[in-house]
């Protein structure tokens, strides 16, 4: 039996962690961790109780202490001076000429690691850049290249359903969405209304897409000429989760049929 505390730095970025059994530690409570050497600090997200004995690659994390008052305005030092660095990371980027938009400046806990996270249009050659900020700042710098999805992720927001976005929530892989999703779900293919934060197609594009391409298959598109009962027309909307399609004949006339109610004749399928 090993104790797991999930441990989140950063929006979207949470670290399982081992819990000692006699630490006294809950979702909510502030703590110092160590993750591959290195001290942190975040917030508990989580704490659950496993069976069995802890993998390798868990046991590289653990929960040094819950934070003390002393802990608390370290981190909150550390805020503020990242702040301050981060403007000499801008001021660096401009002196070797780096189209480079900061997303992310973070000291870890004790300062011995400055993480800087951008995006970028290209391929940038950021060595210079982290050599000289390294011999100023006296510490370690990380530099990482993301994309905007990953950007999203670090920055966080609600989205147009009014909760968290799911990539900083609870989505952990990115899957690959394109423009055929949103026509399945017969949405509409206006770039404002399926693009997400990041300006890339909406990840829950993906989410019930199976079940429109599988209810979807009896029933004709719009434009389609079918044979109903009272002769032939025009599918001119058509409904898949309510399974119904309204007909247009030739007099004008618009009625509303089960897909099992029509055969489809040509034309959009």
């Amino acid at each position: 039996m090993h104790r797991i505390a999930f441990v989140e730095l950063d929006p979207g970025h949470c670290i399982p962690c081992l819990c000692a059994a006699d630490l006294a530690i809950g979702p909510g409570d502030q703590c110092v961790i160590e993750h591959e050497r290195v001290s942190d600090f975040g917030h508990v997200s989580k704490v659950e109780e496993r069976e069995g004995d802890a993998t390798a690659d868990l046991a590289r994390s653990k929960v040094v202490r819950r934070a003390t008052l002393q802990d608390q305005a370290r981190h909150h030092e550390n805020q503020l001076v990242s702040k301050m660095t981060r403007e000499t990371c801008v001021q660096k980027a401009a002196k070797f000429k780096l189209n480079m938009h900061l997303v992310r400046v973070r000291y870890n806990f004790d300062r011995s690691i400055l993480s800087v996270v951008f995006t970028s249009e290209e391929r940038l050659d950021f060595w210079p850049m982290v050599k000289e900020l390294g011999a100023e700042l006296r510490t370690r710098v990380d530099m990482r290249q993301i994309g905007v999805r990953d950007e999203a992720r670090l920055i966080g927001g609600i989205g147009p359903c009014g909760r968290c976005l799911c990539c900083c929530s609870w989505l952990k892989e990115f899957d690959s969405i394109n423009v055929r999703m949103a026509k399945t779900q017969r949405l509409s293919l206006n770039p404002g209304a399926i693009s997400g934060h990041c300006g890339r197609l909406k990840c829950c594009l993906k989410y019930e897409v199976d079940l429109y391409q599988e209810m979807g298959r009896d029933v004709p598109r719009e434009g389609s000429v079918v044979q109903c009962p009272c002769g032939r027309g025009v599918v001119v909307d058509a409904n898949v989760l309510a399974q119904k399609v309204t007909v247009r004949f030739d007099d004008e006339r618009q009625q509303t049929f089960k897909p099992g109610e029509i055969q489809f004749v040509n034309g959009p399928r």
